[in-house]
């Protein structure tokens, strides 16, 4: 189950982050790249909109995702003593999965939110962005 929810949500977050295909540069906030802007047609408040949205969850994200890098790290330090036990290392596992399901959950939820600024066409093109994008990458 978590699997399939992280590979969807996986394609979701592309949507969001992953359009720097458009020029020279990758831009992480894609909906102030000028070539997407005009290609959605995207007004000046849905672009202050969007950003407004991301800036509010920004913060949250990279705390969960500083986290999740302490956990993995202390993972890795408690696998390298020869008198770890399974149980130590799988609650550790078990937090580090629990925090990933949560960071998704946020990613996806700034997307949905993103997602409702848009027009039904702006989510269209925008999707075959996203298609652009995968088949460039592959």
């Amino acid at each position: 189950m978590r699997v399939s929810f992280a590979l969807v949500a996986a394609a979701c977050l592309l949507s969001v982050n992953a359009f720097g295909f458009m020029s020279a540069e990758i831009h992480y906030k894609w909906w102030k790249s000028p070539r997407i802007k005009e290609k959605m047609e995207l007004t000046d408040k849905q672009v202050d909109t969007i950003d407004n949205i991301f800036s509010s969850y920004r913060e949250q994200i990279m705390l969960f995702q500083k986290e999740l890098k302490r956990e993995e790290t202390e993972l890795l330090n408690v696998l390298r003593k020869p008198e770890c036990s399974r149980d130590e290392v799988m609650e550790i596992t078990d937090h580090i999965e629990d925090m990933k399901a949560t960071l998704t959950r946020i990613k996806v939820e700034m997307y949905l939110k993103i997602k409702g600024v848009l027009t039904a066409e702006q989510q269209t093109i925008l999707h075959n962005i996203k298609e652009q994008y995968r088949g460039r990458s592959r």
